[in-house]
């Protein structure tokens, strides 16, 4: 500690200089509550109200195999469509749905309820009694009214005294508005010869009311204690009970326990974070009170004898004890008295990303997503999902957000080490990653991970750039902000990151988690259904539209997104307005309060380099694309098809091209400004690729406007007409991959270009770091210039992402099916009694009513044939063959919406003599309408074939089906 003494202070900064940060946190333990509590309740209610698990059978019947993965399972009620849901309407009980939101608002009631009580609980075990009965003097009044002034409580508390306890402590309880601070006996017994300490301490109690400490944690201990009480128990009743029934099923058994496995691993997870959490705020929240009450005029001897007589020793010598106390310190609520005294003199734990914090914030927010989609999954509740799943993603981002812009700003006002973002991006996106394996959305009732946790990398690495974004943004405004507060400006960086994680946080929630466990794309069937749907040939085109076929699953579902457009825009354009700014001299008046008084250092200066060297960067991308785009059209010029045939594969091919030079282009300008920038590199980066895929999309659309006029770079005109309309639906397609998608993949380019510059640096052991840029101001004419510059791009972009983000007819014909769609490969063949299971329930719910039916019509036909009238007398016909006809017909319709027989080889006999059917009811119809003997006699003999076939059908249905109930 001498050596710690001896080194030149630094400067203290405000610790509120950027908020506190804790509210954040509190908010997402209540979000955890209310998704925890309200998907238990929805579990509850839907097994009191499906007691037989009808909703299982539908899911069996749909093709569901409880010992295939997740991606099997899902594959299989997108193979059924609409069949599913319709199963789970007509079959399954459900209960009123004001049930759940009845029992949810019972808890946040008995939650208020324990809130309201605590306060007298706590009083009443303490056996406190009121000032005056241990004073009765009045001694400790005018002191303790005094302290409340200084404390500037608007409302003083209530003083009590627990004569029993013999610490020299106090605590802090009550509710809203009505306070209480309880002296300890000890504390009253030490005031006289320790009139300090006893300031201290009543300082420290008072500066957890000032700072609203009291209401977040009873308000905490109040929503946990009900969900320990109320809601855990009852979950824990449930699984016991699914434990108990899933011995009696050797089918669903084994799935049903690992399910539950899963569960019990997440409630034992969750409530491990939430303790984590909480006690991690609270000591957050004691050190905050430390330093007012030492603001306040707190003499900090009381903390050092407080730490010479308290219980928090320090840890022994060795490697693991050091690690054991490290790790119980995660528990407690209070910080370690060594811990408190260093945050007297340097608060900078208040100011770093703590890897636990936001590693808890990470798991615990996807725990809360995937619930939140569990409790908001029926019909009609997608608009909501979007909205709550957006205002998600925002708290995800801000939490690790607002650290590091607290870090970066007492780092350049203390002159430290700037942080880079990578350490608090990593540790968000790991527990993300973690609590998407926690809630077993990804892996299946077969498995404990997924087939592919690699694509969990995905969190990390947006996470990662987010904060490393963060990082520059936030010390690139600190540096250049001048006003009263900082504020506007952490706001404004918040809101980017929040704009872009949403897009992606939404992403993942609805396609993104799927590639964790494979792939549930036919690459076969689209390619097939290209080749189909559009004309033309090309040079080796199966092998182009192969590589479109692996490509488009990856490329559509976030590439084309209307948002994308918005998400990258401010990733690069708020940087851009950086260049517009004067340079400013001086202090800034936030700075000078954040420092309280103390010498502020110099934050005037040029930050950013020279604009012309961005656009140097530009130009080398922008040259790029345009030589790229006209040897494109020279080449394809050489192989151009008719023109009747240009609009097929040829366009597609050609489009894409143009993308890839684009892409090319804008990742060469990245890489360049990456490597070569010294301050904000990313952000340059970030500028230069958006400029760069601007002009490039701008070039390539200008030949794309004079194309049939260009001689040998045509490609797809046939006569010259310069209009700027025909090019128009080509920019709605390559606008957001090309200033969407492509900024992202820039952003991770010139992230990969900084570290490879960093490492290099390492390796040669520079001295010092390099300075930052400077010169001279720049002249008003280059300001204005800048201006202008920037103010054209803003615009441009603005405008067109607005355009695009307009309704437009995105209708389409395809050929492709959901069938084509879903890959074979990802859809084993079940065991034996896995079938006989689903093959039975395909029975129960609904497939014996159409094998009835059907029976019973097709009967009727062959009976109503026995008559000698049937094939002579035309009304005779219509009365009591016809119906039955026409009943047949819509009997396939019914038949192809519900579910295909489980085993696939029963399914092609089974829609065969469905479509016979149909087709015999057509010609039936037809035959008796339009007095067609012939066309009716040939109908009557389908339908006595399709009587010959029909028993070993209903038979081989049937057998399958007796296989398999006594497993289930």
């Amino acid at each position: 500690m001498s050596r710690t003494m001896a080194a030149p202070p630094r400067p203290t900064v405000d610790e509120r200089v950027l908020g506190a940060g804790t509210g954040l946190r509190f908010a997402l333990l209540l979000v955890l509550f209310l998704t925890s509590s309200a998907t238990i309740v929805n579990q509850i209610v839907e097994v009191l109200a499906d007691p037989r698990n009808i909703r299982v059978g539908c899911a069996l019947a749909a093709g569901a195999d409880p010992e295939s993965d997740y991606l099997g399972i899902g594959l299989a009620a997108v193979r059924a469509g609409d069949a599913y849901p319709a199963c789970v309407r007509r079959y399954v009980p459900t209960a009123a749905a004001w049930v759940p939101f009845a029992v949810l608002a019972a808890l946040l009631i008995a939650a208020a309820a324990v809130y309201w009580l605590l306060p007298r609980w706590k009083g009443r075990r303490g056996r406190v009694v009121p000032l005056r009965a241990v004073d009765p003097e009045g001694e400790l009044r005018p002191l303790l009214d005094e302290l409340v002034r200084v404390a500037g409580l608007s409302r003083p508390p209530r003083f009590v005294v627990a004569p029993a306890a013999a610490t020299a402590g106090a605590v802090v309880f009550g509710r809203l508005r009505r306070y209480s601070v309880c002296l300890h006996g000890g504390l009253v017994a030490r005031r006289r010869r320790d009139p300090e300490g006893f300031r201290a301490v009543v300082l420290h109690e008072l500066a957890h009311l000032r700072n609203h400490d009291i209401d977040v944690t009873y308000a905490t201990v109040a929503l946990w204690r009900v969900f320990l009480v109320a809601v855990l128990p009852a979950y824990l009743f449930q699984i016991a009970q699914d434990l108990k029934d899933s011995a009696a099923s050797a089918i669903l058994g084994p799935a049903e326990r690992l399910g539950n496995g899963h569960d019990l691993l997440l409630s034992g997870v969750m409530i491990a974070f939430v303790y984590l959490a909480r006690a991690d705020l609270l000591r957050t929240r004691e050190t905050y009170a430390d330093l007012d009450a030492l603001a306040w005029g707190a003499d900090a001897r009381g903390w050092h004898h407080a730490a010479a007589h308290g219980t928090g020793k320090a840890a022994a010598p060795g490697r693991l004890r050091r690690a054991l106390a490290s790790f119980t310190a995660l528990w407690r609520t209070h910080p370690a008295w060594d811990r408190r005294l260093a945050a007297l003199t340097d608060p900078r734990e208040l100011f770093a990303p703590h890897a636990l914090t936001l590693f808890v914030a990470g798991a615990t927010a996807t725990i809360a997503g995937d619930q939140l989609i569990d409790v908001l999954n029926g019909p009609g509740a997608g608009g909501a999902l979007r909205v709550l799943t957006a205002l998600q993603a925002g708290l995800i981002v801000a939490i690790p957000g607002v650290s590091v812009w607290r870090a970066v700003a007492r780092a350049v006002l203390t002159g430290g080490r700037i942080p880079t973002g990578l350490r608090a991006g990593w540790w968000t996106g790991l527990g993300l990653a973690v609590g998407e394996l926690l809630t077993s959305s990804t892996s299946g009732s077969t498995r404990w991970l997924p087939s592919h946790p690699e694509a969990l990398t995905v969190l990390i690495l947006i996470s990662v750039g987010l904060m490393c974004w963060t990082a520059q943004f936030a010390e690139l405004s600190v540096r250049s902000w001048r006003g009263r507060t900082l504020r506007p400006a952490m706001l404004l960086g918040l809101a980017a990151i929040w704009v872009v994680f949403a897009l992606w946080y939404a992403w993942w929630q609805a396609d993104g988690h799927t590639f964790a466990t494979g792939w549930a794309y036919s690459e076969t069937g689209i390619r097939d259904a290209l080749l189909r749907d559009l004309p033309g040939t090309v040079p080796a085109d199966r092998d182009v539209l192969a590589g479109f076929a692996a490509a488009l699953p990856l490329l559509l579902p976030i590439g084309v997104s209307p948002f994308i457009g918005w998400a990258a825009a401010v990733l690069w354009l708020l940087p851009l307005l950086a260049w517009t700014r004067r340079p400013a001299t001086g202090v800034p008046d936030w700075a000078r309060r954040a420092l309280r008084g103390a010498p502020a250092p110099e934050l005037s200066g040029p930050l950013l380099p020279p604009l012309r060297r961005v656009l140097l960067a530009t130009a080398a991308g922008t040259a790029l694309c345009w030589v790229g785009t006209v040897a494109l059209m020279a080449v394809m010029h050489t192989w151009q098809p008719p023109p009747e045939r240009r609009y097929g594969t040829y366009m597609l091919i050609h489009l894409t091209l143009v993308l890839l030079v684009v892409v090319c282009g804008t990742l060469t300008a990245a890489a360049l400004t990456g490597l070569t920038a010294r301050r904000f590199p990313l952000l340059v980066a970030l500028v230069a690729a958006g400029t760069t895929a601007l002009l490039g999309l701008a070039g390539a659309a200008v030949l794309g406007t004079a194309d049939g006029c260009l001689g040998p770079l045509n490609t797809l005109a046939t006569s010259c007409h310069v209009l700027p309309a025909k090019v128009w639906p080509t920019v709605q397609l390559l606008f957001p991959l090309a200033l969407g998608l492509n900024i992202f993949v820039a952003a991770a380019v010139a992230l990969l270009c900084t570290a490879a510059r960093g490492a290099l640096r390492s390796r040669r052991r520079t001295a010092a770091a390099s300075p930052p840029d400077s010169g001279p101001a720049p002249r008003p004419e280059r300001l204005v210039l800048r201006r202008v510059t920037a103010g054209a791009v803003c615009l441009t972009v603005l405008a067109l992402t607005a355009a695009m983000s307009l309704p437009r007819d995105r209708a389409g014909h395809t050929s492709l099916t959901k069938q084509q769609l879903i890959p074979t490969a990802s859809l084993p063949t079940p065991s034996p009694q896995v079938l006989a299971a689903q093959t039975d329930a395909w029975l129960r719910l609904g497939g014996a009513g159409l094998m009835a039916r059907f029976t019973t019509e097709v009967l009727a036909v062959l009976t109503a044939l026995q008559d000698k009238a049937a094939l002579t007398d035309r009304g005779f016909a219509a009365t009591r063959i016809r119906p039955h006809c026409v009943a047949l017909e819509h009997l396939a319709t019914e038949t192809a919406a519900y579910f295909p027989v489980p085993d696939r080889r029963t399914q092609t006999r089974w829609a065969a003599l469905h479509e016979r059917g149909k087709r015999a009811g057509a010609d039936c119809r037809r035959g008796i309408e339009e007095g067609k003997l012939t066309v009716f006699a040939a109908a009557m003999r389908s339908y006595v074939n399709i009587g010959a076939s029909t028993s070993g059908v209903l038979d081989s249905i049937n057998a399958e089906a007796g296989r398999g109930r006594s497993g289930h």
